[in-house]
């Protein structure tokens, strides 16, 4: 695996996603996992273009985290977060 001109890892690509917010929800579950995760959203709000290549976000992680995190994307796919689950949290 090559290294980046600082010594750490490359990021890989984990997911994409067709809004910020599932990202970001995503990157939240990775995160709360022990999985270091980033967004980079290529989603046009500013002209509400929000279909197709014109509305990509996109998960990265650390390329010695990715077999962790495809298992964990796994899980969270079989069982997405719902609005009754916020709402029953203290």
């Amino acid at each position: 695996m090559r290294r980046q001109p600082n010594n750490e890892p490359p990021w890989v690509l984990l997911s994409t996603t067709s809004t910020t917010w599932e990202a970001e929800l995503l990157r939240g579950y990775l995160i709360a996992n022990g999985v270091d995760a980033v967004v980079v959203s290529q989603v046009d709000t500013m002209r509400g273009l929000t279909l197709g290549l014109l509305a990509v976000a996109k998960i990265y992680v650390p390329a010695p985290q990715l077999s962790c995190a495809e298992k964990l994307l796994a899980a969270y796919q079989m069982n997405p977060p719902t609005p009754e689950d916020e709402s029953s949290s203290p």
